[in-house]
């Protein structure tokens, strides 16, 4: 430290001695000596102890007449007033003093150099703000002296600028206004001949402006008389010597120091415009570029300070009205500032749409989101995003997002998504629409605002939330977008972008369209405008769409399901909200054919009638999904996925109700055979939606019940579709849809009865524990009655149905057969858990709850088989299912009503598959039998009993006469049992002419019994006394898959017999003497004893089956067969 403190000691002897090389040594040793202390604590310290003895000798010395004396002092001064430590510790009187010695040496010096040092003192110094503003009108003169020196010095020029510089970052407010007397020098010089004097005016403008833009009034009047006098002929000079890109240059900055006085002088403004007007025309890319840049000028000038004045004027009621119309302008004087706005925006419109290089659009697009960054929140407004947004959106838009234009379609892209966003944007805004003002760096920024997405970072742009008056113009956005997807040339690439980008924007719409929703402060005016205007739009993307154009099928897809989503369900599922269902397509299908109204008994959804917004949405997305699944796309299996998704998203809202009975409701609309696919994804959807179910209020069986109507008709939908009248068929062969559509008939059919079975199984156990009475079987039955009753005829034998498209008969044989197999069995198993015990059929099926209806529909799937016997074999087998399931459901029979009933509907395709003899399927002929006997043993257990009287055998008389003398053994033996039991043993009969001939012949035989009238009362007597009571029958299955074991059951039983054997005869048999112990089993087996309990007949023993080994009969039985012969 004292080594330091030493040299300067001997520094300041050399710089005060009189002697000029004592002087000249000692300051190139202090300036050596700065220049090695800059970083070393220890020396500056030393020097900051002598600067004040140290700027005392080296102020007096720069006045030295001496150039190189005072040069050397001025590089000393500079490195002690710019070195933060030692500035530190300089006074404020020697501050003084250091300022007011350089402003006078630079005023009065001649010496080229010493000028030039002198500013470069004053644009290095590190002065605080309090001494610079003391001296700042010594320090502005000498500067402004400076600027336009005397010698004609450019480096001299150029230190002055960087001490203008210097003093505007301190002296900020004080440059600006003293603006007008410092930088005309400045900004005159950007239109030299001297590129280096244009650059560094350039720089200095860019340094400085922050201070001088806006411009001051003074600066804005000095450059309107330099315009007029010089500058304006200058620039037009410059123009004709082809030095365009340096006129647009200064004529930027120029045309920015106009300032409010633009607006005043209105002549001087377009002269000036003439100069852009020439440069925007130029092909050359890079003058293009430099008009672009050069009019951010014009945006300061016309917009900038507008929008500042404004809101300078309303500052003070700026709260209040923001508490209703957050970032409007207050109609902002729209006369003026929209001709602006249009005057900025003309140039560059016009070169989005020119071909020009894509630099030159990019540079557009960067003056454009200059120009919404200026606008700052006023961006907002309507009317300034109908002269702004609209025009430059609707440009880019539609030029599409090809390879050259891309990147400007994503930027705007994000921009309106951006804009969108902010609705639903974390912000200091309520419900109430109440926004708080944020304080920006300068001014207050009314509402609360977020940098959007902008093609450069300096360019933040300021959004509002929107309210509903703005949704027609997200909406025509969207639609622009959405025209590149119906683009005929367009590459698949460029259409599916221009898809997901429409639906991206169009999600985004409908969030802040859920917001308005839940706003309170909207009435239901603005919100049915709402709902009519996006259903319209929607409704018109999707009726645009064609067949040449799948995309935009899938994206009207897109909006319907994204509309299902985000808006609000308490809006869209409210009865409140009704819309016009104005849907041109469904209005084309008229309404639903009179013989399927008639058999559905609903009314069907018809054109423009009063829907809510979520059955609109339902109908429309049906619609276009009919019409894409028509169109054979590779995509057919996912566009069903999606169907299905769709529907399990309507049924998870609240409220499904009326958007199922629209589904079904439309549907019907559509009955052709290529729908059945729909038809199954909706099946399958409820399916899971009736599992999933915990409220089962819905399954009342009331008669008002539109859900339990509209779930019959969803099941009833392929048996419809089965009833095609003629006219269909035709349609469907004339466009060939049934041979394209169904590939595979029968696969398809498997599936869809699967998906039916599974949804009518879940149907039923839900009404089964909402209902006492389980009806809905029933029916479901007789819609399907109606169906058959209606079209019977299109699946009779060699039907034009039939002859065309025999898969598809055969498919239907097996749909119907299965349908009805699954009804008969889901009532056994209903009728089975009502009853408890597991026991799965308990005797006690009614007419009240539905049998009816369930036996009419097995009668006519019954004679649909048959119909089709001749000419598919598949009939046969599913009419062996048919005929188990039956047999298994009338097993439960037990009223005489009921029993009735049965062989009442029963007995017309009873009687037709009996009359059938050449049944080649040994398993159908079998389940026939069965079912004949089960028939029989019905009729005879009915409580109270049946009469067999002349009357009874009247309705029986067509099926005794064909099964009493059937080939079949295991139908004809059980009729002959029930005969013997029954009429056998009536006395007073009036035998038919039909039943003569069969009745003779068994008679003769002694096969059956025929009671005389004019036998013996005694004789009547003992046989009554040796008959057994009236027999009823049970057949079981025998190892052998062709033989059944017919048995006598109590009450009379059929012994068991194999029906490959004939049944022996009664006639001249030998009376077989029975011991003591097999008296006694007759008698138990025959119900002469009680058993101990006394309730019934006798047990069966071990000895029936001893008795029938060897004879397939009993001895018993042979004896009574002997004595019937005697008589």
């Amino acid at each position: 430290m004292s080594n330091f403190t030493d040299q300067i000691e001997e520094i300041k002897a050399l710089i005060s001695s009189n002697s000029k090389a004592d002087k000249s040594f000692g300051y190139s040793t202090l300036l050596h000596f700065q220049e090695q202390s800059s970083d070393i604590p220890t020396s500056i310290l030393a020097l900051a102890q002598s600067s004040r003895c140290l700027i005392a000798l080296i102020v007096a010395d720069v006045h030295d007449e001496d150039e190189e004396i005072a040069a050397q002092a001025l590089k000393c001064l500079g490195f002690l007033i710019y070195h933060p430590s030692l500035v530190a510790v300089i006074p404020a009187e020697d501050g003084k003093l250091v300022l007011e010695s350089l402003a006078k040496l630079i005023a009065s010096t001649k010496m080229k150099s010493i000028c030039n040092l002198g500013v470069w003192c004053i644009s290095i110094q590190q002065f605080d703000a309090s001494l610079l503003a003391a001296c700042f009108d010594i320090l502005l003169r000498a500067v402004i002296h400076a600027l336009d020196n005397p010698i004609g010095s450019l480096s001299t020029t150029f230190e002055a600028m960087q001490a203008v510089a210097k003093l505007a970052a301190p002296l900020g407010e004080m440059m600006r206004e003293s603006s007008h007397l410092w930088a005309s020098p400045i900004y005159r010089r950007l239109l030299s001949n001297d590129k280096r004097e244009r650059d560094m005016s350039e720089r200095c403008l860019l340094k400085i402006k922050s201070t001088i833009i806006p411009p001051p009034l003074g600066l804005s009047k000095v450059i309107i008389q330099d315009m007029k006098k010089k500058l304006l002929t200058m620039m037009k000079d410059w123009l004709d010597k082809g030095m365009k890109v340096q006129t647009i240059q200064a004529w930027s900055w120029f045309i920015r120091f106009l300032g409010s006085y633009a607006l005043k002088n209105r002549h001087l403004v377009n002269e000036m415009l003439k100069v852009p007007e020439q440069t925007f025309s130029d092909h050359n890319p890079q003058v293009q570029t430099a008009s672009l840049v050069a009019w951010e000028g014009l945006i300061d000038a016309l917009v900038d300070l507008q929008i500042r004045g404004k809101e300078n004027a309303t500052l003070k009621n700026e709260s209040q009205q923001l508490q209703t119309s957050p970032g409007k302008i207050n109609e902002m004087q729209l006369n003026g500032f929209s001709k602006s706005l249009k005057l900025i925006m003309t140039p560059l419109i016009g070169i989005i749409l020119s071909k020009c290089d894509v630099s030159v659009h990019l540079s557009c697009l960067n003056t454009w989101c200059y120009l919404l960054h200026k606008l700052d929140t006023y961006i907002n407004s309507p009317p300034v995003i109908q002269l702004v947004l609209d025009p430059m959106f609707h440009a880019i838009f539609k030029m599409g997002p090809d390879s050259r234009s891309l990147w400007l379609w994503n930027l705007c892209l994000d921009l309106l998504d951006d804009c969108i966003s902010a609705k639903c944007s974390d912000l200091n805004y309520n419900l109430k629409g109440q926004v708080n003002l944020c304080l920006s760096a300068s001014t207050f920024i009314p509402g609360p605002c977020i940098p959007g997405s902008y093609s450069w970072k300096q360019y933040p742009i300021k959004w509002l939330p929107w309210d509903l008056s703005q949704l027609d113009f997200y909406l025509k956005m969207i639609a622009i977008i959405i025209t590149h997807v119906t683009a005929a040339t367009a590459a698949p690439e460029r259409k599916k972008t221009a898809c997901n980008d429409a639906v991206r924007i169009f999600r985004s719409v409908l969030k802040g369209v859920r917001m308005e929703f839940k706003n309170p402060l909207n009435n239901y005016d603005n919100i049915m405008f709402c709902l009519n205007t996006i259903l319209k739009f929607m409704k018109e993307i999707g009726e645009n769409a064609c067949s040449e154009c799948v995309d935009l099928f899938n994206a009207s897809l897109h909006f319907i399901e994204d509309a299902a989503k985000e808006l609000e369900p308490s809006i869209v599922g409210s009865p409140l909200y009704k819309v016009a269902l104005d849907i041109k397509y469904i209005g084309s299908l008229g309404s639903v054919d009179g013989k399927h109204s008639k058999i559905l008994h609903q009314c069907s959804i018809a054109f423009t009638d009063m829907v809510s917004p979520i059955v609109y949405l339902t109908v429309l997305y049906i619609s276009l999904a009919v019409q894409l699944l028509t169109i054979n796309t590779p995509e057919m299996e996912l566009n069903l996925q999606r169907f299905l998704k769709f529907f399990k998203l309507v049924l998870s809202l609240d409220d499904p109700l009326e958007s199922f009975c629209a589904f079904v409701g439309v549907l019907y609309r559509y009955m052709g055979f290529s729908y059945i696919v729909m038809w199954m994804a909706i099946v399958t959807g409820l399916n899971g939606y009736v599992d999933d179910m915990k409220d089962l209020s819905l399954f009342k069986t009331d008669s008002d019940n539109s859900f339990y109507k509209a779930i019959c008709h969803l099941l009833s939908y392929p048996f419809i579709l089965f009833s095609c009248s003629e006219k269909d068929i035709t349609l469907l062969k004339a466009s060939n849809s049934l041979k394209e559509s169904f590939v595979s008939p029968e696969r398809e059919l498997e599936q869809a009865f699967e998906d039916w079975k599974l949804l009518y199984g879940s149907v039923s156990v839900a009404y089964f524990k909402s209902s006492a009475m389980d009806t809905f079987g029933g029916d479901l039955c007789a819609t399907f009655n109606c169906c058959f009753d209606e079209n019977g005829s299109m699946f009779q034998y060699k039907s034009e149905f039939g002859l065309c498209y025999k898969d598809f008969e055969r498919a239907c044989l097996s749909f119907s057969g299965n349908v009805g197999v699954c009804i008969l069995e889901q009532r056994l198993t209903s009728d089975a858990s009502s009853h408890g015990n597991g026991k799965e059929c308990v005797g006690v099926c009614n007419i009240s709850s539905g049998m009816n209806n369930i036996l009419e529909f097995a009668s006519r799937v019954m004679k649909f088989l048959y119909i089709n016997i001749g000419t598919e074999p598949h009939a046969v087998l599913v009419s062996s299912r048919v005929f188990s399931s039956l047999a298994r459901f009338i097993s439960c029979l037990h009223l005489k009503q009921d029993i009735l009933s049965f062989f009442e509907i029963i007995s017309c395709p009873l009687l037709q598959w009996l009359s059938h003899k050449e049944i080649g399927d040994e398993n159908a002929k079998d389940q026939l039998g069965i079912l004949w006997v089960e028939t029989l043993n019905c009729l005879q257990r009915s409580h109270p009993p049946i009469t067999f009287d002349s009357s009874f055998l009247k309705l029986q008389a067509c099926l005794l006469e064909k099964t009493l003398g059937h080939p079949n053994t295991s139908i004809s033996y059980p009729t002959i049992i029930f005969w013997n039991s029954t009429f056998g043993k009536k006395i007073n009969l009036e035998y038919l002419k039909n039943l003569l001939h069969v009745l003779d012949k068994l008679a003769r035989n002694g096969r059956i019994n025929l009671y005389n009238r004019s036998k013996s009362f005694l004789v009547r007597c003992l046989m009554q006394e040796n008959d057994t009571a009236p027999q009823s029958c049970k057949v079981t299955a025998t190892q052998n898959r062709s033989s059944k074991r017919v048995e006598l059951m109590e009450e009379g039983m059929i012994v068991q017999f194999n029906q490959k054997d004939t049944p022996p005869s009664c006639l001249k048999r030998k009376r077989l003497e029975l011991t003591e112990h097999q008296k006694e089993v007759r008698r138990a087996q025959q119900g002469r004893e009680r058993d101990c309990s006394g309730h019934g007949p006798g047990i069966r023993t071990y000895t029936s089956l001893d008795f029938s080994q060897r004879n397939e009969e009993s001895q018993e039985s042979q004896d009574i067969r002997a004595s019937e012969a005697i008589f």
